[in-house]
């Protein structure tokens, strides 16, 4: 028998003798050790509110100012596993901002990078802040700003 064929039938006998759940992940992973995007870094924030979720978030590439009405939540980073643009990545940063209890990510940036199973996919990164001062939140709006 060749060994080619012979790996295919090792790898066949492997995946049916194992059962359904060979199917349900990539055996590429090890399901005790693999992680699916990154872990969520709360950092004492808190839970959302109902205000919060019921709003949408600025993205920013802007710097907060140096005093105002605002909590600064912690650094956030995204990514994505498929294919997209860097708009997805901004959603991705709103989305994660949002989830932690904050409606602004300033200092922002986004690009594209390699990813698998993508060749390249959309990455983030931010310092996610929930601003208590409506007029602050607007005046860090610009033309390159989002509301996600």
């Amino acid at each position: 028998m060749p060994p080619g064929l012979r790996f295919r039938l090792c790898l066949l006998i492997a995946l049916f003798a194992s059962g359904a759940p060979a199917f349900a992940q990539s055996i590429l992973l090890d399901h005790r050790t693999a992680t699916y995007g990154n872990p969520l870094k709360t950092g004492g924030a808190q839970s959302p509110t109902a205000t919060t979720l019921n709003t949408r978030t600025l993205v920013t590439f802007n710097a907060l100012p140096a005093e105002g009405d605002f909590e600064v939540l912690g650094q956030i980073d995204v990514h994505s596993r498929w294919f997209g643009t860097t708009s997805k990545a901004m959603k991705l940063l709103a989305e994660k901002s949002k989830f932690i209890g904050g409606n602004a990510v300033v200092e922002s940036r986004v690009w594209l990078a390699p990813a698998f199973p993508a060749m390249i996919a959309p990455h983030g990164s931010g310092i996610a802040v929930r601003i208590n001062d409506q007029k602050l939140l607007e005046s860090l709006a610009d033309s390159a700003s989002t509301w996600e």
